[in-house]
């Protein structure tokens, strides 16, 4: 087993910026994002097909079924916030460091089938909610544990970018 490095960057700066390595711009339209991500658990189906989909190819960095088991508990993480945030009056979301949760549920010796199947379902579930939401309800609030100020449409487009950015670091 390889050292990963930690990844310390807010990425929810992408919202702002954009992001130039998988071409995300912010400004997407949010009504679109549960095509999206749909589309993108299928894709992750055939990346977790791969011989080589647990192996860490690029020191430092994880392997296509960490990307992968990544992206399941992103996926449902950004549900579980999109309700919260259309159920409560500006809750404060919790935290999530990616790093810690992939070593504590052991990303790099999942079952690459079992990652697909609840990647999938993780997908249908909240391109499912996200079908739902309607006129006002984008632009429901809550907060981040540091005071970072989220929409569900602002939250929505940074779940884009991470279905995006990770389909790019595994090359799908």
């Amino acid at each position: 087993m390889s050292e990963i490095t930690p990844d310390t960057r807010d990425w929810a700066d992408v919202l702002e910026g954009g992001c130039p390595d998988c071409g995300f711009t912010g400004t997407e339209d949010v009504t679109a994002v549960p095509a999206t991500i749909t589309e993108a658990a299928e894709t992750w189906q055939k990346v977790l097909t791969r011989d080589d989909a647990s192996t860490r190819r690029t020191p430092g960095r994880w392997s296509d079924l960490e990307y992968a088991a990544h992206m399941r508990d992103v996926l449902d993480l950004f549900r579980r916030r999109t309700e919260l945030m259309l159920t409560e009056t500006d809750p404060t979301l919790d935290n999530f460091d990616g790093d810690a949760v992939a070593i504590a549920s052991d990303y790099e010796h999942q079952n690459p089938a079992e990652v697909a199947r609840a990647l999938r379902a993780a997908a249908e579930a909240y391109a499912g909610r996200l079908s739902q939401v309607t006129g006002d309800e984008w632009n429901r609030r809550g907060y981040r544990s540091d005071g970072r100020e989220f929409t569900v449409a602002s939250l929505t487009r940074y779940g884009l970018h991470e279905v995006r950015h990770h389909l790019g670091d595994v090359g799908a």
